[in-house]
């Protein structure tokens, strides 16, 4: 099953007629999307009114200015990063369970996005704004006999963002698994303090 990343349901729903290599042509008269120098070609920048239609859709945060070009639909261990000219900014990390993505933004860009695996029933991954309470390079769970690797803690009972096998079919026991590449470019990135913000 492929799943769908944010940035590809955005441009679908925004610009029908499929992702492209090139960002949608704007309306004559339309406020152009505001680039910043150096930005990669796998960026799209969204106009105002853009921004306005994800953030109603629910498909971004408010105020998001620019998303990763994810070429379409995403699988299970599928990742994209890409912080190539992005402006000092603010790390923040967004996680909707119920399209299995996550999305790291530096200030008002995304920077990464992967497939995810999360709580499964009975064992749920806590929603609502979550801080970084610590961070862990090469963690062994001793309750579950499991690596861990790249942990971003979320809870004092356990919980972290962290590396591990994303395949179909598995979830987790309250954690937010990661592919490992990703798991480690977020460690690297994010700080204690930074919020992840996991949507109901």
């Amino acid at each position: 099953m492929l799943l769908l990343a944010a940035s590809a349901v955005l441009l679908a729903l925004l610009f029908a007629g499929g992702l492209s290599n090139a960002p949608p042509a704007r309306a004559a008269g339309g406020a152009a999307p505001l680039a910043f120098a150096g930005a990669s070609d796998t960026r799209v920048f969204l106009t105002p009114a853009e921004q306005a239609e994800a953030a109603m859709r629910g498909l971004l945060p408010k105020g998001t200015r620019s998303i990763l070009r994810t070429r379409g639909p995403m699988a299970h261990g599928q990742w994209h990063w890409d912080d190539q000219g992005v402006p000092r900014g603010r790390l923040t990390v967004r996680v909707d369970p119920s399209r299995q993505l996550l999305s790291v933004f530096k200030g008002p860009h995304e920077i990464g996005t992967a497939v995810i695996l999360y709580g499964a029933k009975g064992k749920e991954t806590p929603r609502g704004r979550l801080p970084i309470i610590g961070k862990t390079r090469d963690h062994h769970s001793r309750t579950y006999d499991a690596p861990m690797p790249f942990s971003l803690w979320l809870t004092t009972d356990g919980v972290a963002i962290h590396g591990s096998s994303v395949t179909m079919g598995r979830a987790s026991n309250g954690c937010i698994g990661v592919p490992v590449p990703f798991a480690e470019k977020l460690f690297a990135a994010a700080r204690k303090g930074d919020v992840v913000e996991v949507l109901s």
